[in-house]
């Protein structure tokens, strides 16, 4: 016996959308089992405490609130220590931009640090912590 058209669509595009979430899911389940931890992540929590020990200072010489600047070291870790000093200095804002007058440099490689010209040292904290001054900010 035939089923009528419309069955047969029906459950093909049925098929269809099950085939193609079983594929997503499939992918990220992929994505989740075989992503690398970072060596220096290996403990997350002792990460954070350093961080913020790190930052200490700092945040003591920032205000409690508002928008700063950020610029920050080229490794392939950079973005992880903008995130890091994020986190550390909450509920400041953190813009990684140096368009604002003050602006937080996190340089925690041992190379010498490359600035913009239109930043100004305020204060060196240690560590690769500094803070600066825009000239140019309104």
């Amino acid at each position: 016996m035939h089923q009528p058209v419309a069955v047969r669509h029906s459950r093909t595009k049925l098929y269809a959308v099950a085939g193609i979430v079983f594929c997503c899911l499939l992918s990220s389940a992929r994505l989740l089992v075989k992503a690398p931890v970072p060596g220096h992540l290996n403990d997350p929590y002792r990460v954070r405490q350093l961080s913020d020990e790190r930052f200490a200072d700092l945040k003591n010489a920032l205000p409690r609130t508002g928008v700063v600047g950020y610029v920050g070291g080229s490794s392939a870790a950079a973005l992880g220590d903008y995130y890091l000093t994020e986190y550390a200095l909450v509920p400041l804002l953190v813009d990684y931009s140096a368009d604002h007058a003050i602006v937080i440099g996190n340089f925690p490689s041992k190379t010498a640090p490359h600035v913009p010209d239109n930043l100004e040292l305020i204060k060196d904290f240690g560590d690769g912590v500094f803070l600066f001054a825009n000239k140019g900010a309104k």
